[in-house]
């Protein structure tokens, strides 16, 4: 419930980035979860680990105010009570997945959504949280804290010192020696270097969908074989595809944003505190793709491995963040929009969830898979993500019936290239 004891907390540079997202209609912020598990939840103990949690984590109830000269987080006081949502489902996997559609208010709150539907004898757990909070890894960190207060209720473990440690960039760049970060500051970038190709969609705001498709064990470890043939990685298999599939729609290849999490520069890959830490490097692998997936893959391969030799794409974050740090927000807003352009088409693998750390008692989450924020045409993003060895794939859109069913095109053009590697 809320209540009207006033507290506030610092918004970040990538909190306001993902803000003008919304603004710019590029993507709502929401991220969303789904579990399903093998049998029914512990609503009482879900209850009582969601709102320690948010003890831990209280931008999720918080709103978002920008009526002094920089935004700010306000806490409302918002509790498990207006978190949590229990329903029960009736008819078909599309009524279910209304749900997850839902979208974020970040200026009347909560931050966090979560929706438990019951569908005979097993619940459905539907976790959505505001993107401007954090990024996939980040939201990662929040369920794997919130499974891990759930399991241990009893003990009365602090987490507020984990939850909101530093949520800035610029704990990336201390990690880095004096002389790689004057490599990293003057090393040459530019935030609105895009490829102008785009699907041709028609859109629709009162109609978000979220596209999937499934690949089961079995084949997910035949493309690890294919990939460790290849001295490759999963990532470089899923942006083959991509590129070879794009190739047949638009007649040429395509430079792919491909989103990286900044976290892999820090100790044990973890930031300080639950975050936005991503930034891109960009799949450009020349005019041709080459006549077999063999043959893009090894371009794809060479592009990506010497990217990701090169420190200078924490650049651009260190610069967002000076720029929202010194200027008032209204200055800094528009010297961000006149220098950053957001990719018409774009990738990102959320990675693996791990199950180890999804835990809600003693049953078994069987199914589960992550997915981004809904884009508005013309933006398209193809993501990944990797469960028990079992992988989604999705595209998210606000569009028409008619856009489905080419976002439905082109996952089964996909699927089709990636069946050369299984």
């Amino acid at each position: 419930m809320l209540n009207n004891n006033f507290k506030s907390y610092n918004v970040e540079a990538w909190d306001i980035l993902q803000h003008l997202f919304k603004v710019n209609k590029i993507n709502d912020h929401t991220l969303h979860f789904v579990g399903e598990f093998s049998g029914k939840l512990d609503l009482e103990r879900l209850r009582q680990a969601v709102d320690i949690s948010i003890d831990a984590f209280p931008l999720i109830r918080c709103v978002y105010n920008e009526t002094k000269r920089k935004p700010f987080w306000e806490d409302k006081g918002y509790t498990a009570e207006d978190v949590i949502e229990y329903i029960e489902a009736h008819d078909t996997d599309e009524e279910m997945i209304q749900h997850v559609y839902q979208e974020i208010d970040e200026f009347n709150g909560p931050q966090l959504r979560i929706k438990v539907i019951q569908r005979e004898e097993k619940h459905i757990m539907c976790v959505l949280i505001n993107h401007m909070l954090c990024d996939a890894a980040g939201f990662k960190d929040y369920l794997y804290m919130l499974s891990d207060i759930h399991t241990n209720i009893d003990r009365k473990l602090d987490y507020s010192i984990a939850a909101m440690g530093n949520r800035k960039i610029k704990q990336v760049l201390k990690v880095f020696s004096i002389s790689d970060k004057l490599k990293i500051m003057f090393s040459k970038i530019n935030m609105s270097v895009n490829d102008d190709s785009s699907f041709d969609l028609e859109g629709d705001l009162n109609n978000p969908f979220i596209e999937l498709r499934k690949i089961d064990k079995e084949k997910f470890l035949r493309l690890k074989a294919f990939a460790k043939k290849h001295d490759a990685t999963i990532n470089d298999i899923m942006l083959t595809a991509y590129q070879r599939v794009l190739f047949q729609l638009f007649g040429k290849a395509i430079s792919i944003p491909c989103t990286v999490d900044l976290r892999k520069y820090l100790l044990n890959h973890k930031a300080e505190g639950i975050c936005n830490l991503p930034t891109n490097l960009f799949c450009n692998i020349g005019s041709e793709v080459g006549e077999t997936f063999e043959q893009t893959i090894y371009k794809v391969k060479q592009t990506m491995d010497k990217q990701k030799s090169n420190n200078s794409c924490v650049k651009s974050l260190i610069m967002l963040e000076k720029v929202f740090d010194i200027f008032p927000n209204k200055l800094a807003r528009s010297i961000l929009e006149k220098n950053f352009s957001n990719p018409l088409i774009a990738f990102t693998n959320i990675g693996i969830i791990d199950k180890k750390k999804i835990v809600f008692g003693e049953i078994e989450i069987t199914e589960a898979f992550m997915t981004g924020s809904i884009k508005y045409s013309p933006y398209f993003q193809l993501a990944v993500s990797t469960f028990a060895d079992k992988v989604t794939l999705s595209v998210n859109l606000y569009g028409t019936k008619a856009d489905r069913n080419k976002v439905s095109d082109f996952l089964d053009k996909f699927i089709a290239e990636l069946q050369t590697a299984m």
